[in-house]
């Protein structure tokens, strides 16, 4: 009987055990989902909002109109390996044409593989569809951008990420899309 009552108290310490646990994780998502918020950025006439796992980060070129980052991406110079980087530049030409170029030139670059390209609608505007991986300096990272037209002017709005963390991020690209606002 005593052997009884030893393994039924260690079967129910053990159950406690679980349960505490479980009481803890559930805690702990809940508390990280209530410490995400939603952050607004504006700048040249773009607005967008993003995850307050992501900042501000240093533009990866001179046709950067803002750059966000995950947070725990960005190195000592304030740019980050996973990136949202929006630009825009005056049209060469038709629009079209002029971004189709661009790629055409840029798969003569043996670090540059074309993995898609098309037609997409974002926010009722068409646009442009481009997704490529590139091998340059921090090793090879694939790339989604999307490209469309207004008043005159191609805008780009470009997702890079490590290809092993490319998918597990794309989310927020999805996110920043869906909610921006060009004026």
């Amino acid at each position: 009987m005593k052997d009884n009552f030893i393994k039924g108290s260690i079967i129910t310490l053990m159950l406690l055990l679980f349960l505490i646990s479980a009481v803890s994780v559930v805690s702990a998502d809940d508390n990280a989902d209530e410490d995400l918020s939603v952050l607004t950025l504006s700048k040249g006439g773009i607005t967008i909002q993003y995850p307050s796992t992501w900042g501000v980060a240093e533009p990866t070129s001179n046709y950067s109109i803002m750059a966000i980052s995950k947070i725990d991406s960005i190195d000592a110079l304030g740019v980050g390996q996973v990136n949202i980087n929006i630009e825009k530049k005056e049209l060469d030409g038709e629009f079209y044409s002029s971004v189709n170029q661009s790629y055409k030139s840029m798969q003569k670059d043996p670090s540059f593989q074309l993995i898609s390209s098309g037609s997409v609608s974002v926010g009722g505007m068409d646009a442009l569809e481009y997704i490529y991986t590139s091998s340059q300096g921090a090793g090879e990272k694939e790339h989604k951008a999307i490209w469309f037209e207004k008043g005159g002017q191609a805008y780009v709005i470009m997702y890079s990420a490590p290809i092993d963390q490319f998918e597990d991020n794309l989310y927020v690209f999805d996110f920043v899309l869906s909610e921006i606002q060009i004026t």
